[in-house]
């Protein structure tokens, strides 16, 4: 049995130390868990049955910019957009965010990287709303078990990838009937 609550429960924080500002070799390192639950994003419910695993790195890359690497890890179980099976899929990437503050400049022609304004560089940074981005950037918008998928039969509901249903082959609106002798 999976858990019914949101994975991103209301005031869940990461909160990372920042490396010393004045060692631009130094790296932070952050693990980060979120619990077993649900997540609907976009119309599509998706299960997270063991939770999400994030690691972080921050490392400064300027005065005012700082690199943070995130590495996002999590089974998920969604059903097919056509034949509504559920599946099981991994997903697992690293994304890099540049914090910047306020009046910084940054060239925002680089697309390696997602730019995160802030308004000042304390000793901690909360990530947890770029862990959250993260997982909804790699979430599959539409999950499909193949291409071709037939999906399933409006009128019956049988699976039409396992073979054709007992339904009239043409079934057409009756609305629609006299648009028939247009062809």
């Amino acid at each position: 049995m999976h858990s019914k609550e949101n994975i991103f429960k209301e005031n869940t924080t990461a909160i990372l130390p920042l490396p010393p500002r004045n060692d631009n070799e130094a790296e932070v390192l952050g693990d980060f868990s979120l619990p077993s639950g649900n997540l609907n994003f976009e119309g599509q419910d998706y299960i997270f049955p063991e939770g999400c695993n994030a690691k972080v790195i921050a490392k400064w890359f300027e005065e005012n910019l700082l690199s943070v690497e995130i590495f996002i890890n999590a089974k998920i179980i969604a059903e097919w957009a056509r034949c509504l099976k559920p599946v099981e899929l991994n997903i697992s990437d690293r994304l890099e965010y540049l914090y910047y503050a306020k009046g910084t400049e940054i060239l925002e022609e680089d697309n390696e990287f997602f730019p995160v304004e802030i308004d000042f560089f304390g000793r901690t940074l909360d990530v947890m709303p770029q862990i959250q981005e993260s997982i909804f950037t790699l979430l599959p918008f539409k999950v499909l078990c193949k291409e071709d998928c037939k999906g399933l039969c409006p009128n019956c509901g049988a699976d039409l990838n396992e073979g054709n249903c007992s339904c009239k082959d043409e079934i057409i609106d009756s609305r629609f009937e006299a648009l028939k002798v247009l062809k």
